[in-house]
């Protein structure tokens, strides 16, 4: 295990630098494909791939990529697929901040001749800003960034990077970060929603020999220091998995939010889209992808309640609330014989009978129902409220009569 002091003095390139030593390791260029370039910074090593991928193909073979949910946030409702560059970096570290450096940068783009990868490599901290260079030149061809937690994380150590080394850049692309859609369908049914989580589960993708992330900063520090490239193979080809991976999932995205009903199986996952077309004001879609996820008696209880509260707000919102009456009384019916607890049901439909159909007799028939309900739970903290709805309704239907 190699000292603070030299792993310090490995990744400042501003210290006074021994004498280069020769090393017997082998270099990356006899492992990975790819090509030196050098910039008026200097000089850098870079890997290049290109996939004939048939799910990424078919991202390509479309002229245009729609997206209200997703390209609409960017200011336009459409992207041309070469407007799109897929980002993954492997680091020195996974908690960012200056001290940390971005040793490998992967990018993916779509060209005529279809998905290319380029892989961006320092083989010493002396390389970053050869490396920034050649990232600043090749990131004003694109308009889109498309990362996975790369908003909080990748992004802005590389552009960290860039302010350390004294640039002062506003690039005039879009950030598209695929972490928090992904997020909304699938957080519901799958225990992580990690990207390579998303990919052994949508795509049954198994990786083999793949090289976990907790280890990629130390296989870089050793790499430093013998200069053996050959322990970073499995790096490039876990950064390679990662870009294809974020493109496929972006495919998957547009996929499914351009029909919902068919690509998404599981009740848990319309649930997610449903209320991902809620949260983006698209009521309608929302609406069915939740109706559609509640026929299916397997949903977990809870996940249930939540789709049909929020069908019910948006009822409510668009003055439908005659359409959801009856789902608000089988809610009462299952909070009543299940163990969960929950008076929302009960409240909403004593405020439609109290202030909408003005039918105290109805209204106060419910607030009696959920004040049993308390009883048996001995929840007697929400008591208090129950009986001042009572007593009100009550008042009202003396003066009605």
């Amino acid at each position: 295990m190699r000292s603070f002091r030299e792993r310090y003095a490995a990744l400042n390139s501003d210290l006074p630098r021994p004498v280069q030593r020769t090393f017997d390791g082998v270099p990356i260029e006899a492992l990975e494909v790819g090509r030196f370039h050098r910039n008026e910074a200097g000089e850098i090593f870079i890997g290049e791939t290109q996939l004939t991928d048939p799910h990424l193909s078919s991202l390509n073979l479309r002229e245009h990529l729609e997206s209200p949910l997703y390209f609409n946030q960017l200011g336009a409702g459409f992207v041309k697929p070469t407007d799109l560059l897929f980002l993954d970096t492997e680091t020195t570290g996974l908690a960012g901040g200056t001290g940390t450096h971005a040793f490998l940068v992967g990018v993916g783009y779509f060209d005529a001749s279809g998905f290319n990868l380029r892989q961006f490599f320092m083989r010493s901290p002396a390389e970053e800003r050869a490396l920034l260079e050649e990232l600043r030149m090749f990131f004003d061809e694109f308009s889109v960034l498309v990362t996975f937690n790369g908003k909080s994380f990748d992004w802005p150590l590389i552009d960290t990077r860039f302010v350390m080394h004294g640039y002062r850049i506003a690039f005039g692309f879009s950030h598209l970060d695929l972490l928090h859609p992904a997020r909304r369908i699938w957080k519901h049914r799958l225990p992580s929603c990690s990207l390579t989580s998303l990919e052994q589960a949508i795509y049954r993708v198994q990786r083999n020999g793949d090289v976990p992330g907790f280890l990629i900063p130390q296989l870089y520090f050793d790499y430093l220091r013998d200069g053996d490239a050959r322990r970073l193979s499995p790096v490039f080809a876990h950064n390679r998995a990662d870009i294809v991976t974020l493109a496929r999932l972006l495919e998957t995205l547009l996929a499914v939010e351009a029909d919902p009903e068919r690509e998404l199986t599981h009740p848990e996952d319309r649930i997610g889209m449903g209320l991902a077309f809620l949260a983006a004001g698209d009521l309608q879609r929302g609406y069915e992808s939740l109706t559609l996820a509640l026929e299916s008696p397997y949903l977990e209880p809870s996940l249930r309640r939540r789709a049909q509260a929020e069908i019910w707000q948006m009822l409510r919102r668009e003055g439908r609330m005659l359409e959801g009456l009856a789902m608000l009384e089988e809610m009462c019916g299952s909070s009543s014989r299940s163990g969960v607890f929950d008076l929302f049901p009960f409240i909403e439909l004593a405020k439609y009978y109290e202030h909408v159909a003005r039918d105290y007799v109805a209204a106060a028939r419910v607030v009696e129902r959920a004040l049993r309900l308390v009883e048996l739970r001995h929840q007697v903290g929400s008591r208090s409220e129950l009986t001042y709805r009572l007593q009100r309704i009550q008042r009202k239907l003396l003066a009605s009569r």
